[in-house]
């Protein structure tokens, strides 16, 4: 008997009701406000088998949810911790024959929501709100639209105004909306660097380890014991030292990257958000609080009032951004060995369908500002939004990866990745696979941005103009689909540009391309010598 499971104690007789903890709603205000219930939490292999989950991820879930069933215990409620390698409503079925009517709280992805569906409409489960959310439907339809196009801008200022998040006599503090054209200072080493907060893995969170490392041996990653925040306890220690230590310079530094310090001054807490193990209204009041700068401040509500909250909506009103059809179909878990089920269809407007790379998985490129963004998500499952955005997605975009491969490889990868947060900001925002739905225009760039908010070009093997091929793979892009956007007023001073681009340059940049993807999909590293030959 492990050391978790005999801890839990044996179930009183008299427990009337029972209430399904998922996942990723391990917080004590997103139980039932009745206390005399017991508490049901359904560890499955069943749920690891839907994707090549990194092991970082899947000993982050599980390392919280059996803490948090422990401490739920020690407040008093009567705890069923079911050990199985089946799909939730099977389990969930068999308890109701023997338990009767089961709550739970509204689930955060889809996923979950469609496997229970059938138990919902059969009347065997009673589901609650969740009351996790910032914003209600009717926030967001007020503020974005019934329909799409939705803007995040529009619905942030709705939002704003609406519960008074920094205004001042009915108008922002500070004068602007958005103070994001404050917070875009690269790396310059002007303050001190923090220091990486560890954790001292206890016995639960051990047995954890072992138990991922020989029964999921076969997913990818590493797992980083002294970075698994598991118990309540790693959970305030790791949002005070935020507030402490990185709070203050958020603002001007959350767009840069360095290979120095992997998180520079970003918190490190939507892997426990989106986990429930602290609520976004605590990080919302408390950094209401704080006496830091307002461009740090007013970024960080952006991050948690607009952004968060918007893309929940979007995926909740477009259902994942269903589809029935695609032009292109996705391999099952983007490439990666093994046996999974099929790749969700979604959609694909620009019709990508280059595999994902082994790149992807951890071979290198050749390609700095790639291969450490790649590095850190293998070696923690984290890295923040601007490599995630501008390298990995961007990269990915301009070499024309599938969207859905792609979208699957960040849902695998990150310990914060779940559906309703992966396919609006990989689908939608990283890849423009859905088109307009939520962004005006693919977030894509050349070598000039990465080398301006990056130090990765000073090191790289490829010179960032002789023979970095990222500024090439962006004019292709632009050049491969050109009929896309030749009617998209976001996109007219690019293709302004292009326009005026020789042959030779589109030729260029055209066998630039095939080049990278050719070596990528070999696995192989790129040739300084051959890219520069292709370019002069």
């Amino acid at each position: 008997m492990s050391v978790f499971t005999s801890a839990i104690l044996d179930t009183p007789v008299e427990v009337k009701n029972w209430h399904f903890v998922s996942y990723d709603q391990l917080n004590k205000e997103l139980l039932p406000e009745s206390k005399s219930i017991g508490l049901i939490f359904i560890e499955t292999s069943w749920k690891a088998s839907q994707l090549p989950y990194h092991k970082q991820k899947l000993v982050l879930l599980l390392s919280n949810q059996r803490h948090f069933a422990l401490e739920m215990q020690d407040e008093g409620y009567p705890i069923k911790y079911i050990f199985s390698d089946r799909e939730y409503s099977e389990v969930l079925t068999e308890l109701y024959d023997e338990l009767g009517m089961i709550s739970l709280t509204r689930p955060a992805e889809l996923v979950l929501r469609n496997s229970i569906q059938p138990l919902v409409v059969n009347g065997r489960l009673n589901v609650l709100e969740h009351r996790g959310w910032l914003t209600s439907t009717e926030d967001f339809i007020k503020g974005a639209g019934a329909n799409p196009p939705w803007r995040m801008d529009k619905f942030y200022r709705y939002i704003r105004k609406k519960y008074s998040i920094l205004i001042e006599d009915g108008k922002p503090v500070g004068g602007k909306w958005s103070l994001d054209d404050e917070n875009r200072l690269p790396w310059d080493g002007a303050v001190e660097l923090p220091e990486t907060l560890t954790f001292e893995p206890d016995e639960i969170t051990q047995e954890v380890i072992a138990m991922v490392e020989q029964n999921y041996a076969h997913h990818p990653g590493k797992i980083v014991a002294e970075n698994l925040p598991s118990s309540s306890e790693d959970v305030t220690r790791l949002w005070n030292w935020a507030k402490a230590s990185v709070m203050y310079y958020f603002g001007p530094y959350e767009d840069a990257m360095t290979q120095e310090h992997r998180t520079l001054f970003h918190t490190n807490m939507s892997s426990l958000v989106n986990l429930g193990r602290i609520m976004p209204s605590t990080l919302l009041e408390d950094v209401l609080k704080l006496e830091i700068p307002l461009n740090s401040k007013e970024g960080f509500v952006r991050q948690i009032i607009g952004w968060r909250e918007f893309v929940h909506h979007v995926h909740e009103l477009t259902d994942g951004f269903y589809t029935d059809t695609t032009p292109v179909e996705a391999r099952p878990a983007a490439g990666w060995q093994g046996d999974w089920p099929e790749a969700r269809i979604t959609p694909n407007v620009l019709e990508n369908s280059y595999k994902l790379p082994p790149t992807y998985w951890g071979e290198k490129s050749g390609m700095l500002c790639l291969d450490t963004a790649i590095a850190d998500v293998v070696e923690t499952g984290y890295t923040h939004h601007i490599p995630r955005l501008m390298v990995l997605a961007n990269i990915g975009n301009l070499l024309g990866i599938h969207p859905r491969e792609l979208t699957d490889w960040f849902w695998a990868m990150f310990t914060d990745a779940y559906d309703w947060v992966v396919e609006p900001n990989v689908l939608a925002m990283g890849t423009y696979a859905v088109g307009e739905v939520m962004t005006t225009k693919p977030y894509v760039s050349g070598t000039p941005y990465i080398k301006k908010m990056g130090d990765y070009c000073k090191d790289c093997s490829l010179h960032f103009k002789k023979s970095c091929p990222i500024s090439d793979m962006y004019w292709n892009f632009l050049e491969e689909n050109q009929d896309h956007f030749r009617g998209n007023h976001r996109m007219a001073m690019p293709m302004r540009t292009l326009a005026k681009r020789t042959q030779q340059a589109k030729d260029t940049a055209k066998e630039v391309t095939h080049y990278v993807r050719q070596m990528m999909t070999e696995g192989q590293t790129l040739d300084p010598k051959i890219l520069e030959s292709i370019k002069s």
